[in-house]
């Protein structure tokens, strides 16, 4: 399991490392603030592939449309990516929120001909047509909001990559939901 966890030693200034020619492919310095943690509780060194191996993990359905496939995808590419610039974490699992709402708006082309524009109103449709199940409103609307937060940004945030796991998990979740297997 990977946590957020800070090892002792200070951040750079900026939270992630400025880019240059010379250490673009270079892990973010960031990274060596985290750990992960055995099932023993001892803790090691985060490491690339052990965190891009988490990343790869949540996996689309075949019933999901190939465009929303594609666009997690890139999503997970840039979360993927975050290993090397440490801002790319957020920037990621924020396309992934849009990625869910692109995914909400492709469930409602095949419930409705003229479906709603509004996010919001997309979801309130699938609950009406039983795609999504009434227990599942409180998920889709902290979805929704996120998704609002992240295309109005006015500060850039940053965020560890145990919740970008999360995230990226948790969307997976959602998304299939909306399309269940052939």
């Amino acid at each position: 399991m990977i946590t957020a966890a800070v090892k002792g030693g200070r951040m750079p200034s900026l939270g992630f490392k400025v880019l240059s020619p010379t250490n673009l492919v270079d892990p973010d310095p960031v990274l060596s603030h985290f750990v992960s943690i055995t099932p023993q509780g001892s803790l090691n060194p985060l490491t690339v592939p052990q965190l891009t191996g988490e990343l790869l993990s949540p996996q689309l359905n075949d019933a999901v449309p190939n465009e929303v496939r594609a666009l997690f995808e890139v999503a997970r590419g840039c979360i993927c990516y975050g290993s090397f610039f440490y801002p790319l974490f957020m920037l990621g699992t924020e396309q992934l929120f849009r990625v869910v709402s692109a995914a909400v708006a492709a469930r409602c082309g095949s419930v409705s001909p003229a479906p709603p524009k509004s996010f919001a109103r997309r979801i309130a449709l699938l609950v009406r047509n039983g795609v999504i199940p009434e227990s599942d409103i409180v998920r889709w609307k902290a979805l929704r909001e996120l998704r609002n937060f992240a295309s109005h940004p006015t500060t850039q945030s940053l965020m560890p990559p145990g919740y970008a796991i999360d995230r990226i998990s948790k969307c997976a979740d959602a998304i299939n939901s909306l399309f269940p297997g052939a």
